[in-house]
């Protein structure tokens, strides 16, 4: 079981501390109604000193309370922080800056409006290593954008592709638009397909075709490398999530859908698996296969990922959910619904007669794994057949979990994550009998779609996971060792939320990024390895 770090300990996300210093100091000059810190709080002083080796304390609680929303180097720009009708403060103005220690102090101590007092969650000595960071960071001289400092990009001109490198779905491009420099290796970014809305899933199929599906659209397909103007028709159902076809779709035709429907004023939300058979541009023989709910919540940020293993048996994702008026945390740890698990069925969608719970009283047969709060993703290892799954926390504390057969992944008795006011949910972060994840992110990367790659294409990459990071809008690449992360590398910060990740079966990475506020402004975009000309 993982030991608990002081990083995970203290976490409550980027979302409450970037109200710390908003009243006030955030904007270009002071508000008449600004949050005032009383005349009392300007004689405190700070005992971290400037050269002092706790300000790496600092810079550590900083990564995980601030950076989401006020950005890597407090300029007011991160990604979370964009979500704010108020938007968070800019360390480096004058308006932040010339409050003393003490009063900045004394704001993040009692709190003020969203953003709750930080005295029961961090120390003295762990606000004022906050204090000494926050001066620290300013640099009037060198306000360097994140996305200059973290994107690595290299002259384009000094790199080429690889004319051995080979796509039967989209064509390479002739030349080099861009060039990323990440740990391993130098790669472009390529877009290759625009003009979507929202996409949620993308699939590959044998004759060259690629199907997406669009959370308010259809499913769309691309043809001869091109956006076809007509979506496939037939049995396509509206609210579609996730798609998957057969594992032997080369000869049955077989296409997984899932999709959602909303509450009504008579009947509850429910997310939804159907399978039917692919016909040239037409779905036909649609069929219902599995249905989970009523619930009362929508469908917005519901996951219904889907995933086959090697055995041929169907893997399907449902988030928490409120059942009749249980509130859905109460839900996740009873058997007897569907909320908070992962299903697992006959390709049919019958139960498989070795299910963990098919002979518990009481408990769904349908059930796999329990004890998850909100499912985002879900593949299979394609060298293990072990399935992976993604899942938000509540505030911090994302997951990514291999599933074992009838686990309790342990919400909201065990977790990394806190309460969206800043209050723990669960003093433990592991318990005997709950399954630990290989993986937890602070702050939280609101994990998607994810993939494994294997093999050559991208040297350096062999065996890792990437996953999509909603909230920070980048790419997470996770080295696992033994099945438990040791490394993890951001790239293509401010790309976007990450929806979906595949490797297709040109064995090029594919994100499915989606824009929820432009319309027609998502996209699909490719990973191409790049050569030195030199």
């Amino acid at each position: 079981m993982k030991k608990t770090t002081f990083a995970a300990t203290l976490c409550v996300g980027g979302l409450l501390l970037c109200w710390a210093c908003q009243f006030g100091a955030g904007g270009e000059t002071a508000d008449a109604n600004a949050w005032q810190a009383p005349e009392w709080a300007d004689t405190l002083k700070n005992p971290i000193r400037t050269a002092s080796p706790e300000l790496d304390q600092g810079e550590t609680l900083y990564a995980t309370y601030c950076a989401t929303c006020h950005g890597e180097r407090g300029q007011g720009d991160g990604t979370m922080g964009a979500e704010f009708e108020v938007k968070p403060a800019n360390f480096h103005l004058p308006a932040f800056q010339k409050q003393t220690d003490g009063a900045i102090f004394w704001k993040i101590s009692e709190g003020k409006g969203p953003m709750p007092s930080y005295k029961g969650s961090l120390n003295d000595d762990q606000r004022w290593q906050l204090v000494a960071y926050l001066r620290k960071i300013y640099d009037a001289k060198n306000n360097v954008k994140p996305e200059d400092a973290v994107n690595r990009y290299l002259p384009a001109e000094q790199f080429t592709i690889d004319p051995a490198l080979h796509s039967d779905y989209i064509p390479l491009p002739k030349g080099v638009r861009n060039a990323i420099q990440s740990e391993e290796l130098v790669f472009m970014a390529d877009t290759v397909v625009s003009g979507l809305e929202r996409p949620w899933g993308i699939a590959f199929l044998p004759d060259n075709r690629m199907l997406i599906t669009e959370r308010e659209g259809g499913l769309l397909q691309v043809k001869n490398g091109k956006l076809q103007a007509t979506p496939i028709g037939g049995d396509v159902p509206n609210g579609l999530r996730d798609i998957k076809l057969h594992p032997s779709f080369s000869t049955n035709k077989l296409v997984y859908l899932t999709y959602y429907i909303e509450p009504t004023d008579t009947d509850g939300g429910y997310t939804v698996l159907m399978r039917g058979r692919l016909e040239g541009d037409k779905l036909v023989n649609g069929e219902e296969l599995y249905r989970a709910g009523p619930f009362k919540e929508g469908g917005e940020t519901y996951g219904s990922r889907i995933t086959f293993d090697p055995a041929g048996f169907l893997y399907i994702t449902v988030g928490q959910r409120t059942i009749d008026d249980r509130h859905r945390w109460l839900t996740v740890q009873d058997k007897s619904n569907a909320s908070g698990k992962v299903m697992r069925l006959n390709d049919d969608g019958s139960i498989p007669a070795d299910n963990p719970f098919v002979d518990s009283t009481g408990s769904l047969p349908e059930i796999y794994t329990y004890g998850h709060r909100q499912p985002q993703g879900l593949t299979t290892d394609p060298q293990t057949g072990e399935v992976w799954e993604t899942e938000h926390g509540e505030m911090g504390g994302s997951e990514l979990n291999r599933l074992t057969y009838g686990g309790n992944f342990g919400w909201p008795l065990v977790t990394f994550s806190r309460n969206y006011d800043g209050t723990l949910i669960s003093q433990d972060t592991a318990r005997e009998g709950m399954v630990s994840p290989a993986a937890h992110f602070i702050p939280s990367i609101a994990p998607s779609g994810f993939d494994f790659v294997y093999g050559n294409m991208y040297p350096g990459w062999d065996g890792n996971v990437f996953i999509g990071a909603m909230i920070q809008g980048r790419l997470s690449r996770t080295v696992l060792k033994n099945g438990v992360a040791v490394h993890d590398e951001r790239l293509l910060e401010n790309i976007g939320r990450i929806r979906d990740v595949k490797v297709g079966p040109d064995q090029f990475l594919y994100l499915v990024i989606e824009d929820k506020k432009v319309k027609d402004n998502s996209r699909i975009v490719r990973l191409i390895p790049l050569k030195s000309k030199s």
